[in-house]
């Protein structure tokens, strides 16, 4: 019903305007309804119409009639309400005007069914599920990957794609049908909306990485080494230069600058790029097992030995590259027998006699001086200058700070992409605490310190703000010493109480905690004695 404030005398001008003639208001009350709307003289003939859904058009017209009719009749109300349908009648001058909403139910339904024919090509493109929902989040629609029909994910609930219709906002998050997928609700009315996730890309991606772990192939290149600064590009250079040799390599550099990245750049760009390469953590290794694990062993070598034997890491690098990781940590007595496979490129197995050639090159890594150990006894005079033919010096992030802001854009899609959080930027407060850091755990501290924000980070928020940053990275700006010995002891106290609790809750079996954990023996049994856990006590 359209009411006019005011006088008789004013209502009745208002009736005679031109703009607000009968025929004028149908197209006014269309365009203000989005439906239908038609001018009917007292005969419920139709004298003008302006439909906004032109289907169906004789039963249209044949349903107003009829339900002018009985208006006029006194058999049905003025207003009446048929399912979603709406229809109304009220007088215009000499006129009838019938207002009804059904060209708009017909396309909003159109829409739905546009969307619902949509959804499969979605998933197909997106390489993942795509769904269609209600107001509630209760999913009316699925399709997997593939594009066929989901039954099994019919009915299912989601607050998130409620919350998305609440308030009629898009929203990008971790998917709730696989781990590690990102999906993105879209609203398109408060009845209903959409959505889709990368699970099947995401699994693919991942089973990537670990088939490149199982067949050991080195995943970085030197476009995935970040760092235009004159420093590190004189770095990445020189690594270049000598990935196209057959030369023994040797990377320095403090913990964190990134040593096996630029290792496996340079076996990704020299002509072995085809082979495996082989990482082996020389630190990570408990002394009993360094020399099975490098040089392998015949069977029935020892206890607990594999029956047909074991090939060491320098036959699974045969025709790729051996990275040993941590040399420094190399025991003294064993590094006699690397110097001679260096040397004589040819292993013998523990506990045989088998001389079996390899074609191996050589990439190890340290982060300490090995100079001053071989001064002090510590490290083999004949093996430093043997590894040490062509050395590659990694600088530290505080020395190369210009490279902070692309880095940090880096980890900031990164971890985007990861945890479906979209970062717009990074607040200049956050940027001068970061840059007056002398960052201690160099590059991988950053990385930490980046994933640390994105955790506190809500799914909305689009900036990096100074309280999303670890607080010791707040309280400590420009203190190489005190933040160094801060973030060791940070990171030092969260892996002994994580480790001590997943003892405890196994009974102190190795076995088992390691896979808890998801990390091997080796490295469980390192963090034990690191942290004297042996008793399974936890020390203050």
């Amino acid at each position: 019903m359209i009411y006019i404030e005011g006088s008789e005398d004013l209502k009745e001008g208002l009736l005679m305007r031109k703009e607000l003639s009968p025929c004028n208001m149908v197209k006014l009350c269309a365009q203000l309804t989005g439906g239908s709307v038609f001018l009917c003289d007292d005969n419920s003939i139709i004298v003008r119409s302006d439909r906004q859904q032109e289907s169906d058009l004789a039963e249209q017209d044949s349903t107003v009639i009829n339900h002018l009719r009985l208006v006029l009749d006194g058999v049905v109300p003025a207003v009446q309400q048929k399912d979603d349908t709406v229809t109304a009648v009220f007088p215009w001058g000499s006129y009838w005007l019938v207002l009804t909403n059904h060209g708009r139910i017909l396309k909003t339904a159109q829409y739905y069914k546009i969307i619902e024919e949509s959804l499969p090509y979605l998933a197909q493109v997106v390489g993942g599920d795509a769904v269609l929902f209600n107001h509630d989040g209760v999913r009316l629609k699925a399709f997997h990957p593939d594009g066929s029909e989901n039954p099994s994910a019919l009915g299912v609930l989601n607050e998130l794609c409620s919350h998305s219709i609440r308030n009629m906002r898009p929203s990008i998050g971790p998917s709730v049908m696989a781990d590690g997928a990102t999906a993105v609700r879209v609203p398109l009315s408060e009845e209903y909306g959409f959505a889709v996730n990368n699970r099947y890309a995401t699994q693919q991606r991942q089973r990537l990485m670990e088939n490149a772990q199982k067949y050991r192939y080195a995943r970085y290149h030197f476009e995935d080494i970040i760092g235009d600064s004159e420093i590190m590009t004189k770095a990445k250079e020189l690594a270049m230069e000598a990935a196209k040799t057959k030369s023994t390599i040797l990377i320095t550099g403090e913990t964190g600058t990134g040593k096996e990245l630029f290792a496996q750049a340079i076996h990704n760009f020299s002509l072995r790029a085809s082979q495996p390469f082989v990482a082996i953590n020389c630190g990570a290794l408990p002394y009993d097992l360094v020399e099975s694990t490098l040089f392998g062993y015949a069977p029935g070598t020892f206890t607990g030995a594999k029956k047909q034997g074991q090939r060491g890491a320098f036959e699974q690098a045969h025709g790729g590259t051996l990275f040993l990781d941590e040399i420094s940590e190399m025991p003294y007595d064993l590094q006699v027998k690397l110097l001679r496979v260096i040397q004589e490129r040819e292993v013998v197995r523990l506990g045989d006699a088998k001389v079996i050639p390899i074609d191996v090159r050589i990439i190890a890594s340290t982060n300490r001086q090995l100079s001053d150990m071989v001064q002090r006894g510590e490290f083999r005079v004949d093996l430093f200058f043997r590894i040490n033919v062509m050395e590659i010096k990694i600088p530290p992030l505080r020395q190369r700070k210009q490279d902070l802001l692309a880095l940090l854009d880096g980890f900031c899609k990164k971890f985007s992409n990861i945890m479906g959080k979209r970062v717009h930027d990074i607040a200049p407060e956050v940027i001068e605490v970061l840059t007056m850091y002398d960052w201690p755990g160099n590059v991988r501290e950053l990385h930490n310190c980046l994933e640390y924000a994105f955790n506190i980070l809500g799914i909305n928020d689009h900036s990096v703000l100074i309280q999303h940053l670890p607080p010791y990275i707040t309280g400590e700006k420009n203190n190489m010493v005190g933040g160094s010995m801060l973030f060791q002891q940070y990171m030092d106290k969260a892996e002994k109480e994580i480790v001590f609790k997943a003892l405890t809750i196994c009974n102190n079996n190795k076995v088992k905690t390691a896979s808890i954990l998801g990390i091997n023996r080796t490295t469980l049994w390192r963090i034990i004695k690191k942290h004297g856990l042996d008793n399974n006590v936890l020390p203050k």
